[in-house]
């Protein structure tokens, strides 16, 4: 149940994921023709985080593989070990290798999903700050006309006139208000050349983090693309552009109040009073004007916001239709391959079916193959015990005759031994034999003067010196 609600829960996930991907597509593809740098870089961005997706996914079924492999082998040991302390040893250190892989799969898990909610904290937060900002963009009309009626003595005009004049008027500023401009110029303006948003974090990270140790470590990692030199070098920028500012104040209260004392001595001086009522008229007249540029801001505002719901919710229902159609073609798909399936199961059947029969007639046919074979062997077993019956007396008359021969044989020796009668004379053997004999008398007829008698020895040929006494 468990599993099922899981995976539930990662489809539904999967979809609106998908979902959210067309969204930001076609967002990007709508405003590709103002942003197209942007759009450029943010589609290179997501090109990278869809790759490192996609590696860290492969990394991740690698190790469940070898975490799963090693479950096997833990198994497959507990099945074969035997009982002795080897065995046991070769277990433990099996069941120590999983824990081991199981336990850094589970620290590295942790480190990324810690790491991923570091990203979105700081992803949140960069949220919240642009939201407040355009939330800012909407109120500057109100702060606008609130400013304007605060100031509507032509005095502010004429020094905002000296401070953002160039060249001549700049000689009439205040030093401080002239230094104040100067560093702004030289420094890349009231963000010290960085972006709103990267500025607006972080003032909102200095006010967190401020005086604590590795203040421009804990900042960097809260704003993405900024180093912690870059954090030291705009926090040294901040803290000498509140300075200048806090000058640049001081600087212009002492001239509102040289001038309020100037122009008390000029009204004193006055004694029509005409230019009051011009003056409350046109005043009455700017804040007329003021209030309809408002009306007219929120009204256009206003229509910016519904365009933009209506926008929103005919994507929305455009991304419905094509999810509504994506799952009907995927249940057509379903459904086609059930069919598909289905029939191959049918011609599976059919085929095991057609095969069993096919098996069952082999056995029957083998069967009785069998059967015919036992009933030849059983014949010819009979034929065969009568060839050797018959061959057994034929060896047995055989030997019969053998021995009779032989039997036979014996008595004529016997016979022909008692026939023979033979005296016994040792000195016979002292005699030359009857060859010897004949050979001196051969000699002797033929006048051979060799006395010497019978060669009593052989000559050979000379045995080499290396080959004596071998």
């Amino acid at each position: 149940m468990e599993k099922r609600k899981f995976v539930t829960e990662l489809n539904q996930l999967k979809s609106r994921c998908s979902t959210l991907e067309r969204e930001q597509t076609a967002q990007l593809r709508r405003r590709q023709g103002s942003l197209g740098k942007d759009v450029s870089a943010v589609d290179e961005y997501e090109t990278k985080l869809k790759t490192d997706r996609k590696l860290e996914g492969q990394h991740l079924q690698q190790h469940l593989a070898k975490i799963r492999g090693g479950v096997a082998r833990f198994r497959q040991s507990l099945v074969t070990v035997k009982s002795n302390p080897q065995g046991a040893n070769r277990v433990k250190q099996i069941m120590e290798e999983v824990d081991s892989s199981v336990r850094a799969f589970k620290e590295r898990q942790r480190k990324q999903f810690d790491q991923l909610l570091h990203e979105e904290q700081v992803l949140t937060e960069a949220i919240s700050s642009m939201e407040k900002k355009i939330e800012a963009w909407e109120r500057q009309p109100v702060a606008v006309l609130n400013t304007k009626v605060a100031r509507s003595k032509s005095a502010k005009g004429s020094l905002k006139a000296q401070a953002t004049g160039g060249g001549a008027a700049s000689s009439h500023m205040p030093p401080a208000v002239a230094d104040f401009q100067r560093f702004l110029q030289q420094t890349g303006g009231h963000q010290g050349g960085w972006d709103d948003l990267d500025h607006q974090a972080f003032l909102g990270l200095r006010q967190r983090f401020k005086g604590k140790e590795k203040f421009a470590e804990l900042i960097s990692a809260r704003i993405a693309g900024r180093t912690q030199e870059e954090i030291s070098r705009h926090e040294s920028w901040y803290v000498e552009y509140t300075i200048l500012l806090d000058k640049q104040k001081v600087a212009i209260e002492e001239w509102k109040s040289q001038k309020r004392a100037d122009r008390a001595v000029t009204v004193a001086e006055d004694d029509s009073g005409g230019d009051e009522e011009d003056g409350a008229e046109k005043e009455e007249e700017r804040r007329k004007k003021l209030e309809v540029e408002q009306k007219e801001k929120k009204a256009k505002v206003q229509k910016w916001k519904l365009e933009q719901q209506e926008q929103h919710k005919q994507e929305q229902l455009a991304a419905l239709e094509a999810q509504l159609k994506k799952e009907k073609e995927q249940a057509e798909r379903l459904k086609a391959e059930r069919e598909v399936q289905q029939v191959r199961l049918g011609e599976f059947k059919q085929k095991k079916l057609e095969e069993e029969v096919v098996r069952r007639d082999t056995m029957e046919l083998l069967k009785q193959e069998e059967l015919e074979l036992r009933r030849q062997a059983t014949q010819q077993l009979g034929k065969f015990q009568e060839r050797d019956r018959v061959a057994l007396e034929e060896r047995r008359y055989k030997q019969m005759e053998k021995e009779q021969k032989e039997r036979e044989k014996a008595e004529r020796l016997n016979q022909l031994k008692e026939q023979v009668i033979v005296s016994r004379d040792p000195a016979r053997l002292t005699k030359m034999t009857a060859g010897w004999e004949e050979r001196r008398r051969q000699t002797v007829e033929h006048g051979s003067r060799d006395t010497r008698g019978p060669m009593l020895s052989v000559p050979h040929r000379a045995v080499p010196t290396w080959r004596q006494g071998l």
